[in-house]
C-alpha cells in the first residue's frame, strides 16, 4: 500500500511525503535546495505534536522531529487521513506491542477468572484498574474478538507492570501470543 500526501507553500516550496513498506520516504523541494530523505516508521512515536502551523512525528527515542507536515495542507479532510494512516502504520511497526491477530485462540472464560483472581491476589488493583476492567469483560465475553483486543490495548499501556502480570496469571500471555 502507498500513501501519497503533496504540500505546497508559498515560500517554503513542496513536500511530498509517500508511505512505502515499512518507511515514508519524502522530499522537500524550495527554491534554493532539493532534499530527500526516508524515515523508518518504527523509530517514530505515533502520536504526532502540534507545533506553529506544524505537525512533526517525533523520534522515540530523542523526541526530535523527523518528518515536519504543513498543518492541514493541501486540505483538512486529505491532510487528516494521512496523519491517521501514518499513525496506523508507526503503530503497526512498534515490535514492543503486543497485538491479537485475526485468528486468535479459543479463549477459556474459567482461566480469565483464574487470571483475574491471581491479579487481584498478587499485584495492586489500582496500578491495573483498567486491564481488570478489560480481563472481565473478556471473560463475560470469551468469544468476542474486540474484548481480547481490548485487553492486548489495555496491557500494552501497563508500563513496568506488564512483569507482574505475566507473572502472576500466564494465561494472558497465552491469550496475547496467538498461538491456538
Amino acid at each position: 500500500m502507498t500513501t501519497t500526501l503533496v504540500q505546497k507553500h508559498l515560500i517554503k516550496g513542496t513536500r511530498e511525503f509517500t508511505l512505502v513498506g515499512e518507511e515514508v520516504q519524502y522530499t522537500i523541494q524550495s527554491p534554493l535546495k532539493t532534499e530527500s530523505l526516508s524515515v523508518v516508521l518504527c523509530v517514530l512515536d505515533p502520536e504526532p505534536v502540534v507545533s506553529g502551523s506544524m505537525l512533526a512525528f517525533v523520534s522515540q527515542v530523542n523526541r526530535e522531529p523527523l518528518v515536519e507536515l504543513f498543518l492541514d495542507k493541501p486540505d483538512k479532510e486529505t491532510f487528516d487521513a494521512f496523519v491517521e494512516t501514518m499513525r496506523k502504520r508507526i503503530s503497526e511497526e512498534d515490535f514492543s506491542r503486543l497485538r491479537v491477530r485475526e485468528t486468535s485462540v479459543t479463549v477459556d472464560a474459567d482461566r480469565v477468572g483464574e487470571s483475574i483472581d491471581m491479579l487481584r491476589t498478587y499485584v495492586d488493583p489500582l496500578e491495573i484498574e483498567h486491564f481488570l476492567s478489560a480481563l472481565a469483560e473478556l471473560q463475560a465475553k470469551p468469544g468476542d474478538h474486540e474484548c481480547l483486543v481490548a485487553v492486548a490495548e489495555a496491557f500494552n499501556e501497563l508500563g513496568f507492570v506488564q512483569g507482574q502480570v505475566i507473572t502472576y496469571a500466564p494465561y494472558v500471555n497465552f491469550l496475547l501470543s496467538g498461538e491456538s
